[in-house]
Parts: structure tokens; C-alpha cells; sequence
């Protein structure tokens, strides 16, 4: 394997990679590959099933390189590290872009094939590991020294937040933070629930039954069929409420008085207490209540 030649090849996978072509990239990694991704739980290993997971992958992304460094590494006559340091620019179908500052470190190895030429040495990927980099503080060399502000920051975040766990069919767990769920609701006909986020819908398993016995001061059961978080309620009218995705579900009428209490400050209900009969009701003020 020469340099020039290893590096040339290492661009050329990279940058058709970012076309959305990634034949080039299957032609060259091994049986037994080590795929390391940027994000958590991104570990895959071996060619089959890194095609598997790609195969599953569905997007309309495109993709923009920025110059790229290269750094080579030759520690053994048959194994070249080759890394490339780039931007890659993200383009949403919103018509958003953004931005990370990447390493890739290949691992290529030289490799005993047979070919219609005979036996030969031709080159492998056995690892692939693609990080994204953080921004560092340029008063700092080796250690964050300077991060201390910023780890107090994320730990405050993380310590004031709630989180619901919950297991979808095929085994796998969740953890939603409660800011951003907006309602549960029953699948007919099923013992699985379907969880209303801000960002979309999970399907899990369980009883809405089961979910207010595990998290009793998190959500009010409004109807046989759905529990809310109090603080995506935006209004109550007989005999429905409005969530914070426009979307309106039913309260029944022998449980409207009780709910809207419950959903209602006690100022709010007793300025309100004369026109019960009213048709509408808007919730104000209570987002911090405990129900």
C-alpha cells in the first residue's frame, strides 16, 4: 500500500460517501470491520451488518465537505492509519443547514486475496471510527481546564428535568423527558399505549392504568383513553381540551367539573365558579401545579 495511493483512496470513499454513493465504501471494508459512528450506540461490526444497517437508513439529507487535513500513520509494513479532519455541512429538506467539525480515522490493512491475477495483498478497512469535535478553549493544551462553567451548566439541566421511562414492543427502553410529552393515548384493541411528544409518536407497551401507578403525580386521566401532562393544557371547554398541539381531546361529562378544577387555580376557579356553564375556559398560570 503506498501513502499517495492509500490517502487518494481514503478521499475518494469519503467524499463519494457524502454524495449519498457509498459503493465505494462497501468495496473496501472487510468481512470483520469495526464501524465506530459519531453518536452513542453507533458500534457495528462486520460488513453484514453494517449493509443491514445501512439498508434501514431512510433520508433526504445532502451533505457539503469543507477542506479537508489529512494525517498518515504507517506503523506496520502491511497497516496505514490515515485520518481526515473536514467540515461537513448538513442540509435539512427545510432548507436548514448545520455544521460539525469531523474526524475520520481509518484503519486500513493489507490483506491476502485471490484474484484472477493470482494471489495478492490488496487493501481493507478493519476500522472506521468517525468522531465529531468539540470547541475547545484555546487557554487549554490537554485537560479542560477551562470547561468547569459548562459541565455545571449541562448538570443543573440535567438534575431539574424529569424523565418517563417506558419499553417498546420490540424490548428497548425509552427516556423521554416530561417537558416534551404532551398526552397518552390507548391503541384500541391492543396493551399498548402510543405516547404524544412534541417531536412525534412512540409506541410502547403497557396500560394507561399501569403508567398512572408508576408516575402518579405526572399525569391526569382525563378520559378512559387518555392521560395528559398538565402543562401542555392550553384550554378546557365542556367537554374537551385543547393541548399545546392544537389537537383536542374528549372529557366526559360526568368528569368535566372535577377535571377542570384540578386544571384550574383555585382563583381561576372560584373567579369562574359563577359561569360553570360557560363554553369555554382558558387555562392560565397553573403550568408549576401538581396534579
Amino acid at each position: 500500500m503506498k501513502k499517495d495511493d492509500i490517502i487518494k483512496l481514503s478521499l475518494h470513499i469519503i467524499t463519494e460517501y457524502y454524495k449519498n454513493n457509498l459503493e465505494p465504501f462497501f468495496s473496501y471494508v472487510s468481512d470483520d470491520v469495526l464501524w465506530l459512528g459519531p453518536a452513542k450506540r453507533q458500534l457495528i461490526q462486520g460488513k453484514k451488518a453494517l449493509k443491514q444497517a445501512f439498508a434501514l437508513e431512510k433520508h433526504s439529507l445532502t451533505f457539503t465537505m469543507g477542506d479537508i487535513q489529512v494525517l498518515y500513520v504507517s506503523p506496520h509494513s502491511h497497516i496505514r492509519e490515515v485520518l481526515l479532519h473536514y467540515d461537513i455541512f448538513t442540509h435539512y429538506p427545510s432548507g436548514s443547514t448545520d455544521v460539525h467539525n469531523q474526524w475520520l480515522h481509518y484503519t486500513w490493512c493489507e490483506t491476502k486475496k485471490e484474484t484472477a491475477d493470482g494471489v495478492r495483498f490488496l487493501p481493507e478497512i478493519v476500522c472506521l471510527h468517525i468522531s465529531n469535535v468539540w470547541p475547545y478553549d484555546d487557554r487549554d493544551t490537554i485537560y479542560p481546564v477551562h470547561y468547569e462553567h459548562i459541565s455545571a451548566a449541562m448538570h443543573a439541566t440535567v438534575e431539574t428535568e424529569r424523565y418517563v421511562f417506558a419499553k417498546v414492543p420490540d424490548g428497548s427502553v425509552y427516556r423521554i423527558a416530561l417537558s416534551r410529552i404532551l398526552y397518552i393515548a390507548t391503541i384500541k384493541h391492543s396493551a399498548r399505549l402510543q405516547i404524544h411528544t412534541e417531536s412525534g409518536e412512540i409506541v410502547i407497551t403497557g396500560t394507561l392504568s399501569g403508567f398512572v401507578r408508576k408516575y402518579p403525580d405526572l399525569f391526569l386521566r382525563i378520559h378512559s383513553g387518555y392521560l395528559v401532562n398538565p402543562a401542555h393544557v392550553m384550554k378546557i371547554r365542556r367537554f374537551a381540551v385543547t393541548m399545546s398541539d392544537g389537537t383536542e381531546l374528549p372529557v366526559p361529562e360526568k368528569k368535566y367539573t372535577q377535571i377542570k378544577k384540578l386544571l384550574l387555580p383555585e382563583k381561576e376557579s372560584a373567579a369562574h365558579g359563577a359561569d360553570a356553564a360557560k363554553s369555554e375556559s382558558t387555562v392560565t398560570a397553573w403550568a408549576e401545579k401538581s396534579v
